[in-house]
């Protein structure tokens, strides 16, 4: 029986000492395939762990991979005719930690690239590009570019804690068939300085009447390094349009899109003798404004008061649905006395509001000064 024990021993250590030196064998392939497959990889080893470590732990050793630069390719540079490659955004806050990129092809021409890429970071003072850290582990998936698939996009994530992000320039460079062309997209990160310069390049647009983001914006303010902008028509569709005729910058604020209720209370056209109007029953589609006339026809002493706000609503339907307007009015009271009128332009802002055939209305809010009572007041036209 002692003998038939001593012999069970023995075949239970050569089992183990056998596993453990298949497994040492199996941990270096490991190591040299991972070598082989991210030759530009920086591995990180673990500090060699205790006896007592070694006991608790499975004996096997931990590697961390590190995000390291690549070169920039350095293929013949594709014409953005051809194919194109823009980030979401062109400025970005420092805060900045991803980025994505759109590649376009424009041609007829197959573009075929894969997910790796280099980031590069432009240093004024050295008057060169720096490549900064990337992924570590790119997946070996291909993009192929055709004209019935010509989009691809992707995410890249900047390693702020490898290299801190600095106000400039940066470029996403992609290379395309075997390395024998290549592409990049650029933008910008800015501090608070640079986006109060953005704010102003963006004020200057404001005067030109040449786009319709311009006639769209009628105010904006700063916290930090975003900027809320007002927008007189707050929709998507014309949030895109500012980003593509103004400024596209990440950090802007357009506040909630809302879309205008129907105006429901009464209005009157003519009524305690006082009257409104437009100057012309009929305006043609296009029309930039109207001209009104509010006449205070009361035959006593009583003075007509409001101020200088208006709106105007199209029917839908059986309901008056308001028109997107310009709120931003000077806060001062206008008094109207007996047998007076007063004209004013109302805009109708064709350029974002979808001014079509139909029934419109100019409303504007008044009451008698000293009485407490308001009313709306309405001016009816059509749009032919």
């Amino acid at each position: 029986m002692k003998h038939l024990l001593l012999v069970s021993l023995i075949l239970l250590s050569s089992c183990h000492s056998t596993t453990s030196k298949k497994g040492q064998d199996n941990e270096a392939d490991s190591i040299l395939l991972q070598e082989e497959l991210h030759p530009d990889s920086i591995f990180k080893s673990e500090p060699i762990p205790t006896e007592e470590e070694q006991g608790q732990s499975s004996g096997t050793t931990a590697f961390v991979l590190q995000p390291v630069p690549r070169d920039i390719p350095t293929g013949e540079a594709i014409s953005p005719v051809l194919l194109s490659m823009q980030t979401e955004y062109d400025y970005y806050p420092l805060s900045t930690t991803e980025v994505k990129v759109t590649v376009t092809s424009h041609s007829q021409q197959e573009y075929i690239c894969g997910n790796d890429y280099s980031l590069a970071y432009y240093n004024n003072e050295k008057r060169q590009w720096e490549t900064l850290p990337t992924d570590p582990v790119i997946e070996d998936i291909g993009w192929i570019l055709q004209p019935e698939y010509p989009t691809h996009g992707q995410t890249i994530k900047l390693y702020t804690s490898e290299v801190p992000n600095r106000a400039g320039r940066y470029r996403i460079y992609k290379s395309f068939n075997d390395d024998t062309k290549v592409a990049y997209a650029e933008f910008e990160l800015v501090d608070e300085a640079g986006a109060k310069r953005l704010r102003k390049q963006m004020d200057a647009a404001r005067h030109n009447k040449n786009i319709i983001s311009s006639q769209n914006l009628y105010g904006s303010y700063m916290r930090g390094d975003s900027i809320f902008v007002d927008l007189i028509n707050n929709s998507i569709h014309f949030q895109k349009l500012f980003r593509k005729e103004i400024l596209n910058y990440s950090a802007i604020n357009y506040g909630v899109v809302r879309t205008p209720s129907p105006f429901t209370q009464k209005a009157y056209t003519d009524t305690l003798q006082v009257s409104m109007r437009t100057e012309k029953p009929v305006y043609p589609i296009g029309t930039e404004s109207v001209d009104v006339i509010l006449t205070n026809k009361n035959l006593g002493q009583q003075i007509l008061f409001f101020g200088e706000y208006y709106f105007i609503a199209r029917k839908q339907g059986t309901q008056w649905i308001p028109l997107y307007h310009n709120s931003l009015v000077n806060d001062v009271g206008i008094l109207l006395k007996p047998h007076g009128d007063y004209h004013f332009k109302a805009k109708l802002y064709p350029l974002f509001n979808d001014n079509t055939s139909g029934q419109y209305r100019v409303y504007k809010e008044v009451e008698f000064d000293g009485a407490k009572e308001k009313w709306y007041m309405a001016a009816e036209f059509r749009i032919e």
